[in-house]
């Protein structure tokens, strides 16, 4: 089975309450690459009743939020039917992981329970539709989620309404499902991301190792976290004052001149040189909000 376009669903655990914080969050997601898929904008339907909530709106996927939960809309792809579930299924979990790691939008879903949906008419009336989506995907479910997980085919008696199955699972089965999939594969900034609390947690240890700014002189009057000064267009002409043999880690304020500064570090033989996704603004959000948003 090759539909056109399948959705997964996890429904929201009670109230999600406003989701307005999730703009910021999408926002955020997409300029630091912390998603998968090629995220391009974000859409604000919460005035329409029962639509579509605050959608991440992407060119091979969609992200929505609304009373309902979050779905994934996988499309343009011609991959089958098993494949695009294993796909929306990593994808939607790796974006609950990251909406869990911002912190600002706290609602809970209900990971125990995928929604498949078949939006494919051309396949044939939605029962029969669902009970070969079953069937389908039976081998990916046991594998990913546990041999006791259950698929049930949705009856509809309106031949408009998309062909679904509801598949139920342990508890923790997602999370293990996540790894099986092969975790998170978000592009990130660089290659060679860390996150804001794996600065922090470094910082705290006492290792040594080398905090590179690449920012302008006049920012850090505005903010810093008293690291070396070195302007991203100075870079190539300074290398020298920096040790190749040195832990590295580069930020700037956002994260695009500090990804550019990594790969300049990487390509001139620093292999041990790190970027922090984010830059500045990310240690703002989840470690020390007292630092001026400029």
């Amino acid at each position: 089975m090759n539909p056109a376009r399948i959705t997964v669903r996890f429904p929201a655990s009670g109230d999600l309450g406003d989701l307005g914080p999730l703009i910021d969050v999408f926002h955020r997601f997409i300029q630091r690459g912390l998603v998968e898929g090629l995220v391009l904008d974000v859409a604000d339907y919460r005035h329409v009743p029962k639509g579509p909530g605050v959608l991440l709106v992407g060119h091979d996927v969609d992200y929505g939020v609304n009373e309902a939960g979050l779905t994934v809309l996988r499309k343009r792809t011609t991959d089958d039917l098993a494949t695009q579930f294993r796909d929306a299924l990593r994808m939607g979990l790796g974006l609950l992981q990251a909406v869990g790691d911002d912190g600002a939008f706290t609602a809970q879903f209900d990971t125990s329970t995928v929604e498949v949906r078949v939006l494919d008419r051309r396949l044939g009336e939605p029962d029969e539709v669902a009970a070969s989506a079953r069937d389908a995907l039976g081998t990916d479910v046991a594998a990913l989620l546990g041999s006791d997980a259950s698929i049930e085919v949705v009856p509809t008696e309106d031949p408009r309404q998309a062909a679904t199955v509801v598949i139920r699972a342990g508890e923790d089965a997602a999370s293990q499902a996540l790894e099986k999939l092969g975790g998170v594969q978000a592009p990130g900034q660089s290659p060679w991301d860390i996150t804001a609390d794996e600065l922090k947690r470094l910082r705290d240890s006492d290792a040594e190792f080398v905090l590179l700014d690449v920012r302008e002189e006049s920012e850090t009057s505005i903010a810093t976290l008293d690291g070396t000064l070195i302007p991203l267009g100075q870079l190539d002409g300074r290398l020298g004052e920096l040790d190749r043999g040195a832990h590295i880690v580069v930020h700037c304020r956002s994260g695009f001149r500090g990804a550019q500064a990594v790969r300049q570090l990487r390509d001139a033989g620093f292999e041990d040189a790190w970027h922090l996704n984010g830059g500045l603004m990310a240690w703002r959000d989840r470690v020390d909000p007292s630092i001026p948003q400029y």
